[in-house]
């Protein structure tokens, strides 16, 4: 560790250090996950919840009927529609990728933020060491 880390923890409180720990801690998959249904944007996120599962369950029923069909053309329309439920279902399950990401940037962020204001008001007490 260097010298900057020393200084940063040293200029910390008992409360900012506890938080910096909770931050530190590997957040599970289940709470990342959770916690895009919270905030501004969760109306959003459980309406692509909601097309997502009503994609899902349109995809296998097309793609049930891909399979029972025994006229060509009739096999093309139900495998273009699986195609496309499961284009969109792909396309909803990035959005949720990316906003899983951008949660953990936002958090990584915060955690800097602090760091610095502490470091920051640490230094104004003393000089650098």
């Amino acid at each position: 560790m260097n010298t900057i880390d020393d200084r940063i923890r040293a200029s910390l409180s008992a409360e900012d250090q506890a938080f910096l720990a909770s931050l530190d801690a590997e957040e599970s998959l289940y709470r990342d996950v959770a916690a895009t249904f919270q905030g501004r944007m969760r109306w959003l996120n459980t309406l692509g919840l909601v097309f997502g599962v009503l994609l899902f369950i349109a995809a296998v029923y097309c793609a049930w009927n891909f399979l029972m069909q025994s006229d060509l053309r009739d096999m093309m329309r139900w495998g273009g529609g699986a195609a496309l439920a499961f284009i969109g279902l792909g396309l909803i399950k990035l959005w949720f990728f990316i906003d899983l990401k951008s949660n953990v940037v936002l958090r990584e962020m915060k955690r800097l933020e602090l760091q610095i204001a502490r470091l920051n008001a640490g230094m104004k007490h003393g000089p650098p060491m």
